[in-house]
């Protein structure tokens, strides 16, 4: 096979599928990218069985063919050049050698027989979704997709011990779709509603945090579909641009959130996020490296925030307004978990910065939400004994 690109937008195409070659692999020929061409267009994949990435250029004085190319050495090689000139791509298809040639410089590196790559059925043989009879697919807008991703990423458990809660779950629901995560201390529901959402069955699919990385770097409109074998959703395919990744879904039972989310609640507090988490920043610098633990009373309209590290004696207290006038209530936070889950609130999230404590009892999960009419986040965080 042989191309010229220019190194800027192929350089661009490296970096899309780069991220799926595994840092090391017991099967070489997944540390190689397949290189593929066909009529001036140019189509390179990547996998480490767990996703696959799939994306295509358009060269210019194309002869078809196909090799497996060293992946990392190949991007060593294109970062160390200048991206603002072109160069010329060819194989040997007896020994496999691979030239790279600039205005410069001519540089050879040893590929593999593209007969040698592995079979990847979910990704070759999957089509683009047909909307007008895939009910397991979905067409979101611009930014959509990367915003529930965003999301609950951060909420994702990494204990391998409980693989249920390694990912992010979607639930699909008439015209509306929930993305959930929790790590057991923390949760995180975002939805996404719209009207052209049209599911006539309800399903979930569990999608690992590995591919949540992926859709967070995602900005532009995205299709989602699924891939079904044996009757069960087994990967989940995306379609962007000239772009296809297609991944492993968790094939275990999402724990049941919703009984853990109250229902009744006793008392609401109401203050600025930007102000409490300047408070929480300072205080925090007192509390102990191993509980993270600041105390919380609210009371009189007034937030007392206040937290001590006992075997050295440093404490630290700050008082902000809040809106509260129910009777005094102390709870206990990891400092940290319950930082991440109020920076997680934007600003166009919220009217005026103001979000909404909602507590039952100080040793039970507190709701913390956007203070808005439609409400599209929704976060739960448990306390700390005190």
């Amino acid at each position: 096979m042989k191309f010229t690109a220019n190194l800027l937008d192929f350089s661009k195409l490296l970096q899309k599928v780069v991220p799926a070659i595994p840092p090391k692999s017991t099967l070489p020929v997944l540390e190689h990218l397949k290189f593929e061409l066909q009529d001036n267009i140019l189509t390179v994949v990547a996998t480490d069985q767990d996703i696959s990435i799939m994306s295509s250029l358009e060269v210019q004085d194309g002869e078809n063919g196909g090799i497996l190319v060293p992946a990392r050495k190949l991007n060593d090689i294109v970062k160390a050049l200048d991206a603002s000139s072109s160069f010329t791509f060819s194989s040997n298809e007896e020994n496999f050698d691979i030239h790279i040639v600039t205005a410069n410089g001519n540089y050879t590196i040893k590929g593999l027989n593209p007969e040698e790559y592995i079979q990847l059925p979910e990704l070759f043989e999957s089509e683009k979704p047909d909307f007008s009879n895939n009910k397991f697919s979905v067409s979101f807008s611009e930014g959509v997709l990367q915003r529930l991703a965003n999301k609950t990423a951060f909420a994702v458990s990494t204990d391998e011990y409980r693989p249920s809660m390694n990912g992010a779950l979607f639930q699909f629901r008439n015209n509306y779709i929930y993305a959930v995560a929790t790590d057991s201390f923390r949760l995180v529901r975002a939805k996404s509603e719209d009207e052209s959402y049209v599911f006539e069955e309800e399903f979930d699919v569990l999608i690992p945090l590995r591919m949540l990385e992926f859709l967070r770097k995602i900005s532009t409109e995205v299709k989602m579909s699924m891939i079904l074998g044996l009757d069960k959703i087994t990967h989940v395919r995306i379609d962007y641009d000239n772009t296809v990744i297609v991944s492993r879904v968790i094939d275990e039972k999402f724990p049941p959130y919703e009984s853990v989310i109250p229902q009744n609640i006793n008392a609401v507090v109401t203050l600025d996020s930007k102000v409490f988490l300047s408070a929480l920043k300072r205080v925090s610098l007192f509390a102990s490296n191993f509980s993270k633990l600041v105390r919380m009373r609210f009371e009189n309209n007034e937030v007392t925030m206040s937290a001590e590290e006992e075997t050295t004696g440093n404490y630290g207290e700050e008082k902000i307004p809040c809106q509260y006038s129910g009777e005094k209530i102390e709870v206990g936070f990891n400092w940290k978990n319950l930082e991440e889950v109020v920076a997680n609130i934007d600003s166009n999230e919220t009217d005026n910065n103001l979000i909404e404590l909602q507590f039952l009892e100080p040793i039970k999960p507190v709701l913390i939400m956007p203070k808005r009419e439609n409400q599209m986040l929704l976060s739960l965080i448990m306390p700390i004994r005190i």
